[in-house]
């Protein structure tokens, strides 16, 4: 059976044997990178940030009005944020105890005491309450927020169960809530509703992502010898995904927790895919740093996978972009990956051949 010749670098080599040392341990790099960063993709939130949702709940009213007062829903239906101006306010938790405290200096402190404060946590309440947490005790505050403004978990403002509400579908409002509060002696209720959304339409997607695996598929094709299209492909990806995953963590306050992953990930994979294209480097390190970057995208696209049914997202994006931009990435992300596994493995498993001789007389795999 004949030999197979393949390049490295400026190198040829035939299958059969191992290669050089400082490939093998360039692969290992690869493959190490790979597995970390699917390790970081894989590890838990730090917080339940806000998180794509069929359900849309709205801030209804503020009774009685109290000027500079001010209070909307973030992430659908995943946290409320109030706004005060120089008032000494005083959110009420689900006993009637004290929780939250704004104070007319913009501090914002939370009564560590408070049940509520626990039972906030994460969207559906699944944190133990610990003993020492007791409505009646008298409070015990934390200071948790500046500037007069903080948003939190608020039970009394979503649905509370993950299957959806029996008998009642799409267009439907499924809760009313009140929210009490106490403003400079004066007992104030903002009140909430939710609404059930039509989920999203398929076809923007869907449509995108089928044109980018047929272009990133000719492209990779057409260009299988040299790495430069392959690492370009990704690289552009990671450009457009950084783009939504800064908009997104920009759209939220901070202490909802919104991932790193969300913009990280993407950014990691822009700058080794800008620095691999840039720098004077061989068509093996071209390729190792496509297959990192686009682990990298697929591990970002499949922590995003809900927004692609989901009809409410927590960005100020435009949903149908945001949705366009992680089919696409996902789409590129796995072709390109592919097509580097293949090159690397083919590099793995060869020697010096002919042609090429020992150190590159041969000429060089285009890069």
């Amino acid at each position: 059976m004949a030999d197979v010749a393949v390049r490295v670098g400026r190198t040829s080599y035939t299958s059969g044997t191992k290669v050089p040392r400082w490939v093998r341990r360039g692969a290992r790099v690869v493959w190490l990178a790979t597995l970390l960063t699917l390790a970081f993709g894989a590890s838990p939130a730090a917080a339940d940030p806000p998180r794509p949702t069929d359900y849309r709940s709205e801030v209804v009213s503020i009774s009685p009005a109290i000027p500079g007062l001010e209070a909307r829903i973030i992430g659908g239906d995943s946290f409320i944020e109030l706004t005060t101006s120089g008032q000494d306010v005083l959110v009420l938790g689900y006993d009637g105890e004290p929780y939250l405290r704004f104070d007319a200096d913009g501090t914002v402190s939370e009564n560590v005491r408070s049940p509520a404060r626990w039972l906030n946590l994460d969207r559906y309440s699944e944190t133990s309450v610990p003993a020492e947490a007791d409505a009646t005790a008298p409070p015990e505050w934390e200071q948790v927020g500046s500037g007069g403004r903080y948003a939190w978990h608020d039970h009394r403002t979503h649905w509370m169960l993950e299957i959806p509400p029996l008998g009642l579908g799409p267009g439907d409002q499924i809760l009313d809530g009140v929210i009490p509060l106490v403003v400079e002696g004066e007992r104030v209720e903002i009140a909430v509703r939710s609404v059930w959304m039509p989920g999203p339409s398929w076809a923007p997607w869907l449509i995108a992502g089928v044109v980018a695996a047929t272009a990133g598929a000719v492209a990779v094709a057409f260009g299988a010898n040299r790495p430069r299209v392959c690492l370009g492909l990704v690289t552009a990806a990671a450009v457009v995904a950084t783009i939504v995953g800064v908009w997104q963590t920009r759209s939220v306050p901070r202490e909802t927790g919104p991932p790193i992953a969300h913009w990280a990930l993407p950014v990691s994979a822009a700058v080794i895919g800008t620095g691999a294209l840039a720098g004077p480097w061989s068509a093996f390190t071209r390729r190792g740093a496509a297959l990192v970057a686009a682990v990298q995208l697929v591990v970002w696209t499949v922590l995003r996978l809900d927004v692609l049914d989901h009809a409410i997202l927590p960005t100020s994006a435009p949903f149908w972009l945001d949705r366009v931009v992680t089919a696409v990435t996902g789409v590129w992300a796995v072709i390109a990956a592919y097509a580097a596994i293949v090159a690397i493995s083919r590099s793995m498993y060869a020697v010096p051949g002919g042609g090429g001789g020992g150190g590159g007389g041969g000429g060089g795999e285009p890069v």
